[in-house]
């Protein structure tokens, strides 16, 4: 069987990683092809262009490599099994699976081959896996921060604080459930699972639809309540929904 490994060097605080341990634990049960991104794009087009099929693709990066690995493969006509390697900030969606950062026991995780399903779901020409948001905030996994290699996870929370005041809200009609919601938000998430922007929600199942509003100085603590207990006021589950919204930037998996 093949395995295209994807190390992604550019993620979490680019340390060096040991891919050679990977690659020989791996290749006690695959024909490992092991390719290595040398900046945007560039997985993408190694994907797209690859006539290789491959019976599983292990992505060694964080939340954003496995959101470009993922939406080059949905473009692709068969579907291999998608194991991930937690190299990012945050790593929400492979801490949701269960991997882990030490090779041995990752490597020994996928050379067991147990699988689950996971949704995929689409917001205009992008494709998500975990999350979603538009509003207040929303940009902040993907604004420049030059010391983030220095502060890791914190350095979302400076970016916050500067972000805080400036964004307006985004007007938007929601469909879900059968009812129809039009209003304006300063922020809306959507999530696959029960983590998001490095935090483990509770009570969240299935997709979930958690919305915000209400004046700017109490959003913090709203935001921030929702991540501890699980609760806000607008809040759907659904697997058929649409949003439809003015606001032109959204992130999915914390990407623009």
């Amino acid at each position: 069987m093949k395995l295209l490994l994807i190390y992604n060097p550019f993620s979490g605080r680019g340390k060096d990683y040991k891919i050679n341990r990977l690659e020989e634990l791996l290749s006690t049960k695959y024909d490992v092809t092991t390719f290595i991104s040398n900046g945007i794009g560039s997985i993408t087009n190694f994907i797209s262009t690859n006539n290789e099929i491959y019976d599983v693709v292990t992505i060694c990066g964080g939340d954003g490599t496995i959101n470009e690995v993922i939406g080059a493969i949905t473009k692709l006509s068969y579907s291999p099994t998608i194991a991930t390697v937690p190299l990012g900030t945050m790593n929400d969606f492979s801490k949701y699976l269960g991997m882990s950062k030490n090779i041995d026991k990752t490597a020994q995780i996928i050379l067991n081959g147990k699988t689950k399903k996971h949704y995929v779901c689409r917001a205009n020409d992008s494709v998500f896996v975990y999350g979603f948001a538009i509003g207040m905030l929303a940009n902040i996994s993907y604004l420049k921060f030059r010391r983030k290699k220095i502060f890791g996870r914190l350095s979302y929370y400076f970016l916050a604080i500067k972000e805080l005041f400036k964004a307006k809200k985004a007007k938007l009609v929601l469909y879900v459930n059968g009812e129809k919601i039009k209003n304006a938000f300063n922020l809306v998430l959507v999530s696959t699972t029960n983590r998001i922007a490095g935090y483990k929600i509770k009570e969240n199942s299935d997709i979930t639809i958690a919305m915000f509003k209400g004046l700017k100085i109490f959003f913090p603590f709203k935001l921030l309540w929702y991540f501890l207990t699980g609760y806000t006021r607008y809040k759907y589950v659904s697997t058929q929904f649409e949003i439809h919204s003015n606001v032109k930037n959204f992130t999915t998996d914390g990407e623009h």
